[in-house]
């Protein structure tokens, strides 16, 4: 059993804000931290701390960042004989802007990620690989590419359609499970609000091109959803004690999620521990440094049952 991730690598600067920031403001940060992040990044090291025996592909630049993304991945026991190092071109670096209360602002520059190559991809995928997780933070021509491989063909897809590119909605019947986070699934829908629970979660059947698919949404404080063509379960948010940093928080949940559908946990129950460690990680500072490891979900979840 294995999750496979094929997605971006990041450098992350991280900026604590001391007010809410306006447009045309300049701001005095005492406090900044660099970190690793990249969705394909944050995602695999959440599967890796969830238990799953983790690959990473993707690309990153032949700088020092790329050298530290790869130890960092390496660290958490996440194979990365296919990250591929491009010499010449730099590493894809984020900009974090961290409000007081946790909200963020993030700004990626893509840099190597958006050379990764599904050919590269390819070789990530063996014989123990039940899941295969994708975002929107690389080329969407070779995610497709990955996608719609043999040797992709008995994983099971999920795509976490993550920044919103609406182009990015073409990919969608080549997966077996779609996650949005409120926005994103308002986007791709050509909704005017955001949806606040599951009764306005049932328009995303319009999504489903199969009786297999299903749609996952994270509400936020909330919760989390998932949506069939014939059923539909909703999962209540474990709320954080402390809310310190948010960023990443998405990242943790399907990270977590995939694990758990490697691990053949059913999806409600997936649902429900993806909501425990994004509580825990919205408690910690960073993207990939907050994400929990399964003992600390599974304490969670058993002190509130």
């Amino acid at each position: 059993m294995s999750v496979s991730v094929f997605g971006s690598l990041n450098l992350d600067i991280a900026l604590r804000l001391p007010v809410r920031a306006a447009w045309g403001q300049t701001l005095l940060v005492d406090e900044g931290e660099q970190a690793v992040g990249g969705k394909g990044l944050n995602q695999a090291v959440a599967a890796a701390r969830f238990g799953s025996v983790t690959h990473m592909a993707g690309a990153v630049g032949g700088d020092a960042a790329g050298v530290m993304l790869r130890e960092a991945l390496e660290a958490e026991g996440v194979d990365t004989a296919h990250v591929e190092v491009l010499e010449g071109r730099g590493s894809g670096r984020a900009t974090i802007l961290i409000e007081p209360g946790g909200d963020n602002m993030i700004a990626v520059e893509a840099a190597a990620n958006l050379s990764a190559r599904a050919a590269a991809a390819m070789g990530v995928i063996d014989a123990a690989t039940r899941v295969l997780l994708v975002q929107l933070e690389t080329d969407i021509d070779e995610i497709a590419a990955l996608l719609a491989s043999e040797a992709a063909g008995p994983t099971r897809k999920i795509l976490n359609a993550a920044p919103a590119i609406l182009p990015g909605s073409r990919l969608f019947d080549l997966c077996d499970m779609l996650i949005f986070n409120q926005t994103e699934f308002a986007d791709y829908l050509g909704l005017d609000r955001e949806p606040e629970g599951l009764d306005d979660l049932l328009v995303s059947r319009r999504l489903l091109t199969r009786p297999d698919q299903a749609v996952v949404v994270t509400l936020g404080a909330a919760g989390s959803a998932a949506v069939w063509a014939d059923r539909a379960i909703f999962a209540p948010a474990i709320r954080a004690e402390t809310v310190v940093d948010t960023s990443g928080a998405g990242d943790c949940f399907c990270g977590v999620v995939a694990a758990c559908v490697d691990q053949g946990i059913g999806l409600e129950d997936a649902l429900r521990l993806g909501n425990a460690a994004a509580s825990i990680s919205v408690g910690r500072r960073g993207a990939a440094p907050s994400m929990p490891r399964r003992a600390e979900v599974d304490a969670l979840v058993a002190a509130l049952a």
